[in-house]
């Protein structure tokens, strides 16, 4: 969990970012989408339908220009003839543009949330130490699965109908062109690139503030994140106006490179219109010099110019995208270089062996490890320790040596970068992952619960396949039976956000319950009672005794009377477990590491970290 310190000061906003992801190819996207390859088919033809509108618009303008110049008669009863023509059109456009807008939308929705749920399963499948990666934090996360799934969207909605209609409205009006007057076509063809070009670099231009922008606001969302997350830390610092601060200073990176990007849009967009008009001026220039040499009529110029402009003017709107689809480029490279990564890791895993039964026997032997975001520091130096099972071990040392790490690496949340970790004389790396955690109940010092019933939050020990008679009896053995019982709606009780309807000590007793729903054999207590009052500690401490029987215990904890009955006490230090025995021996061992911290704390008379 990301918590702010206001205290603290932030990093520099101006730090330079990581190298960028690598752009994902069209067709991948395309291939997503296959199962949705009829919806798109029917929109293409729509929106192809759609792009011709255009031009037959350019035709009938160019019939109907004739009209004006008939006897009265014959002007009256043409009026009447094209003004139904321009009627059947418009109906035909009501009917066509959102049924081609609809199409695409079903299968842009769909796209999004194939993309969301393949990157959150292979989010939530990924090694804890990717985790520990700035740029993986829980609000730059949070901002890939919403708003960049979501950009990619105009890859396949908006964007690519209006391809098609731009190519269809050039393709039609080319034809028309070259069937009235393919002199005046050559004239017109000559000068419409200078439009693509000005879209070209317009798009190329959008390309990199795009990823800057991107960037930026996934820091900004994860000040939000933080802020709004810890807002019990935010408010008992007063600290709400630096929080406020930091996120404005956050948002004035994107404000600037919006502003220039802006600029860039409007001014790309101007220019086509530019370009857009000195085709005008200039086929009509043009024109008239094919008329007067007796090249062409009036009525084929302004059909050929109509046909033509009319597409160029279809053509043109697909600049107004490019800031749209470079943005939905970038956010498609973040989202796909989460789905590319294989975890080292990885949870859903299958392969590896599964135990008929476990003992519990662990041993570590010759350990060395590092966290991966922090390669500089060295936690454990050839550290072993053998614990048999049934037994309960407490890991004690200053804080930072390293005893909740020895439970991470247990639970493979990482892996050392030697040494072997052993269950029942078989190295865990070998054992399959999902079935290796499932033989292991957590209890630590903070418990989180999820914003649901107390119901739930115990089956989910179990992966939710819990019987009521299981829940139950969990929480029996975690004397949390009774308070439950006696709150108003019983086990259907919300919990609220992390659990912060209960108290510390009942919040602890549910996740006792939760770990111990699925009958662990070895039972991994990481400062379960430490955050806890002196009453508390009491009734927590009496349901841990209850379920460490008949389990192999793993303990940290800095109380004394929490681990002063342990059949083992293996001190860490320095990355290496310097004293090992019981409570009675280690005491006596004269200027022992032990014996030097239980003097420390009998001389405080207070709860200080062994």
């Amino acid at each position: 969990m990301n918590v702010i310190d206001p205290t603290l000061d932030t990093e520099d906003p101006n730090e330079p970012s990581s190298k960028p992801p690598p752009e994902v190819s069209i067709l991948r996207l395309a291939y997503l989408n296959k199962p949705e390859i009829p919806v798109i088919l029917i929109g293409t033809i729509f929106s192809a339908a759609y792009g011709v509108i255009l031009p037959i618009f350019g035709i009938l303008i160019s019939r109907m220009i004739k009209t004006f110049y008939e006897p009265a008669d014959v002007l009256k009863k043409d009026s009447r003839f094209w003004a139904l023509i321009f009627l059947a059109l418009g109906l035909a456009s009501l009917l066509i543009c959102p049924t081609r807008s609809f199409f695409f939308s079903i299968a842009g929705c769909k796209l999004i949330q194939r993309i969301r749920a393949t990157c959150f399963d292979k989010v939530v499948c990924m090694e804890v130490g990717w985790f520990d990666e700035p740029n993986n934090s829980s609000g730059s996360i949070g901002a890939r699965l919403s708003a960049d799934a979501a950009s990619i969207r105009s890859l396949v909605g908006d964007a690519l109908a209006q391809i098609v209609s731009s190519f269809a409205s050039a393709l039609a009006g080319v034809v028309i062109a070259f069937v009235a007057s393919w002199q005046m076509a050559f004239i017109i063809l000559a000068l419409i690139p200078l439009i693509g070009v000005n879209g070209y670099i317009q798009a190329k231009f959008m390309k990199g503030f795009s990823a800057d922008a991107k960037m930026m606001y996934e820091e900004a969302s994860q000040v939000a994140n933080d802020a709004v997350g810890s807002i019990r830390t935010v408010a008992s610092f007063c600290a709400e106006e630096k929080v406020m601060q930091l996120y404005k200073k956050k948002c004035e990176g994107p404000m600037k490179t919006g502003i220039r990007q802006g600029l860039i849009s409007g001014i790309g967009y101007g220019l086509s219109f530019f370009f857009l008009f000195s085709v005008y001026a200039t086929s009509f220039y043009g024109g008239a010099q094919l008329v007067a040499h007796g090249k062409a009529t009036f009525a084929d110029v302004f059909q050929v110019f109509l046909a033509l402009t009319m597409a160029a003017v279809g053509i043109s709107q697909s600049s107004s995208f490019a800031p749209d689809s470079n943005k939905a480029k970038m956010a498609a490279a973040s989202i796909f270089a989460i789905i590319d990564r294989e975890s080292k890791i990885d949870p859903s895993d299958e392969s590896g062996r599964t135990l008929e039964s476990v003992k519990g026997n662990i041993e570590l032997r010759h350990v060395s490890f590092r966290y991966p975001s922090r390669p500089d520091i060295q936690i454990f130096r050839d550290l072993s320790l053998s614990i048999q099972a049934g037994m309960t071990v407490a890991l004690v040392g200053e804080s930072g040596s390293g005893k909740s790490t020895i439970i991470s690496l247990l639970q493979r949340f990482y892996n050392p970068e030697s040494g072997v970790i052993t269950l029942d004389g078989v190295e865990i790396k070998t054992l399959q992952l999902k079935w290796l955690r499932q033989q292991m109940g957590l209890v630590s010092q903070e418990p989180v619960l999820f914003n649901d019933t107390i119901r739930s939050n115990i089956a989910y020990g179990k992966g939710g396949n819990t019987t009521e008679a299981e829940i139950v009896a969990a929480s029996e053995l975690a004397n949390a039976h009774k308070f439950i019982s006696s709150l108003q709606q019983g086990y259907d009780t919300v919990v609220g956000e992390r659990g912060l309807q209960l108290s510390g000590g009942q919040k602890q007793r549910v996740a006792i319950a939760r770990a111990i729903v699925k009958s662990p054999k070895i039972l991994l207590l990481d400062e379960a009672t430490s955050a806890l009052d002196a009453e508390s500690e009491k009734v927590v401490q009496d349901a841990l005794d209850k379920v460490m029987v008949d389990r192999t215990t793993v303990v940290v904890a800095h109380r004394l009377s929490t681990i002063k009955n342990a059949d083992v006490i293996a001190v860490v230090k320095n990355g290496l477990i310097v004293e090992q025995g019981k409570h009675d021996t280690l005491i006596n061992i004269k200027d022992g590491f032990y014996a030097s911290l239980v003097q420390l704390h009998t001389t405080a008379s207070t709860s200080q970290n062994l």
